[in-house]
């Protein structure tokens, strides 16, 4: 299907992660090297039977070779193949025992059958606190799934976002804020304690940062420039032109806004918030 691979966030809406476990998982998960019969798992080669056989063995890999379930040239393809994030992740949860195999496989043929993008559905669950807000029910979701695309793609991170309300605490915090402005209103914002917004800024601009002066503001607000840019880029395909302002950045601040919600976002150096609103922060 074409979209962001999202595996972490399925597993979180189904409830095998959560926000208690989620912080130690995702490092774990980012040089995780998942075995072959897990890959095999992933890629839909095994049946529901198979898996069933594996499960009940202490080395999944090496029963899935003796018994001889993939060809030569399958077993050869899957020893070649570069990992993808879904892989690690499930080798993860399956270390720590947070699922068994054949609960791994039915998320897999499950997440791979689903219309449903599981950033829009976490997105979804937060906005059913706020009734009033429904109205920007796809607008919001359409933007928190192209930023954790955008995390993935710049940043090398997997994300997830924790499917609940937060009040999020602003001591020792920076924000990067961006409105656009149109046919219709949004503004999105970025806040983080400096270890996570060092490590955001380090991993955009591809330069070690030791602390957060200009050159640090500058990358963070570059990021949440570009990925803005590439929304509303996607909002003209549907007859709806944008511009963007200015990035605006703060510190220690409480962002005031209509129809504004806070997601915490999970990645693997750590957590943030994104804001999301109708009209430009007052702060």
């Amino acid at each position: 299907m074409g979209r962001n691979r999202c595996f972490s966030q399925y597993l979180l809406n189904v409830g095998i992660l959560n926000a208690n476990n989620i912080s130690e998982v995702l490092p774990k998960a980012a040089c995780a090297a998942p075995q072959l019969h897990v890959l095999a798992i992933q890629q839909h080669l095994l049946s529901e039977t198979q898996v069933g056989e594996l499960s009940g063995e202490e080395d999944g890999t090496k029963a899935l070779e003796d018994n001889k379930m993939l060809s030569g040239s399958q077993i050869d393809g899957l020893k070649k193949a570069v990992p993808n994030r879904d892989a690690r992740i499930a080798q993860v949860v399956l270390d720590e025992r947070l699922a068994d195999l054949k609960q791994i496989d039915h998320c897999f043929r499950a997440y791979d059958n689903d219309e449903v993008h599981p950033i829009r559905e976490a997105v979804e669950t937060i906005l059913h606190e706020h009734e009033d807000m429904n109205p920007v029910d796809d607008i919001y979701g359409e933007y928190m799934e192209m930023l954790v695309g955008a995390l993935q793609r710049f940043m090398q991170t997997d994300a997830v976002i924790l499917p609940e309300h937060i009040a999020p605490d602003t001591d020792g915090t920076h924000f990067v804020s961006q409105s656009m402005n149109g046919q219709i209103s949004v503004a999105a914002a970025i806040l983080a304690k400096d270890k996570v917004f060092l490590d955001m800024a380090s991993r955009y601009s591809g330069e070690e940062l030791t602390e957060v002066d200009e050159l640090a503001e500058d990358s963070l607000a570059e990021f949440i420039n570009v990925l803005n840019g590439l929304y509303i880029v996607n909002l003209s395909g549907r007859g709806l032109d944008m511009d963007l302002d200015m990035p605006k950045y703060g510190q220690n601040v409480s962002p005031m806004a209509s129809s504004m919600i806070a997601v915490r976002v999970v990645a693997d150096f750590g957590a943030f918030v994104v804001y999301l609103a109708e009209d430009e922060f007052i702060y």
